[in-house]
């Protein structure tokens, strides 16, 4: 079997082997959780993602487009999974990872369900179960050990000789999933790559896109993707988390500079509760629209927001919780 079908395989059969639970404590085995689930599923099947610095889901994406993997997002309609392939990685770069295995399906790492203890108690620890948009931030697929060799136009690793082991310079007038993967990237960092989006042709679009990135990170301005400019917007679309802000030691008089939240739940209705929804959308827990009013789709986003963070699921959003949700829009 090739590399896909040794991924999905090991991902069943764990998925169905109730030894291996869910776990973050104790996640490389014979536990798991979401993120190291699907390392594990293609470094048993000899994609070496630990080794490229693939660790948990906010740094998955370089290290797996590295070894490999193309961003196929454009390709998949993720409110109902159309498009997807077995083995295609299903990401969503804050909170969840799962891996596609066909037929409609997904193996699942997903939660303790109240069993902490080693293994799976309840059989739904790691589970196959029916596709579902977490929602994904982008879909990656295995295409093989060599980046960049599908590029052409000028300069290309064809053209050049150029090895394709590692990311190359990407320029104006090539095309491939490479440019594809940095118009991907531009979008996700809010850079507008033209009416076609991705489409993987680096035209006056991608061109300005760049150059407008480099303006705003300090890099110098020539519109051309190399290195500086790729490991910038890795840092900026998918770059560790920032640490939490420390709270106030209990009874400490206030700061100037300290300003407070209200607590906030189900049925409030409040102009604390639009920086809420705002925060949780852009940290990719999906509750629509900010509109002030703490609805059920609200409580459900900030529940799977605490549950990413180790947090009682109790749908308030408390002095603790805010502190999480200021780190995040810091």
């Amino acid at each position: 079997m090739g590399v896909i079908e040794d991924a999905v395989a090991w991902a069943i059969e764990t998925a169905n082997d109730q030894s291996h639970g869910y776990s973050q404590a104790d996640r490389w085995g014979p536990d798991y959780d979401c993120s190291s689930f699907v390392i594990s599923a293609f470094e048993q099947a000899g994609v070496s993602l630990r080794e490229a610095g693939a660790s948990y889901t906010g740094n998955m994406r370089g290290p797996m487009i590295a070894c490999g993997f193309v961003d196929v997002t454009y390709a998949i309609g993720l409110d109902s999974g159309y498009g997807l392939q077995p083995g295609d990685v299903l990401l969503n770069y804050s909170a969840h990872t799962c891996l596609a295995i066909g037929g409609g399906k997904v193996a699942n790492c997903r939660t303790d369900e109240g069993h902490p203890q080693s293994g799976d108690q309840s059989g739904n620890e790691i589970r196959i179960q029916s596709y579902w948009n977490f929602p994904w931030n982008c879909v990656l697929r295995y295409k093989g050990s060599h980046i960049g060799s599908n590029l052409t136009g000028p300069n290309s690793p064809a053209s050049s000789g150029g090895s394709s082991s590692s990311r190359s310079t990407l320029k104006q007038g090539m095309r491939g999933d490479d440019v594809r993967d940095l118009q991907n990237l531009l979008q996700d960092a809010g850079y507008s790559v033209g009416r076609a989006g991705a489409d993987g042709i680096f035209g006056s679009d991608t061109f300005r896109a760049v150059a407008a990135f480099q303006e705003d990170h300090g890099l110098e301005v020539d519109g051309i993707a190399g290195r500086e400019t790729m490991a910038a917007l890795d840092a900026a679309v998918y770059g560790q988390e920032k640490p939490d802000p420390p709270a106030a030691a209990p009874d400490s008089d206030a700061q100037p500079s300290e300003f407070w939240l209200p607590d906030l739940q189900l049925g409030d209705k409040d102009p604390a509760v639009t920086l809420l929804q705002a925060a949780l959308n852009i940290r990719g827990f999906d509750c629509g629209s900010p509109d002030g009013i703490f609805g059920p789709k609200t409580q459900a986003a900030l529940n799977r927001f605490k549950e990413s963070r180790k947090m009682e699921q109790n749908g308030i959003a408390d002095r603790e919780t805010w502190n999480k949700i200021l780190g995040v829009i810091a």
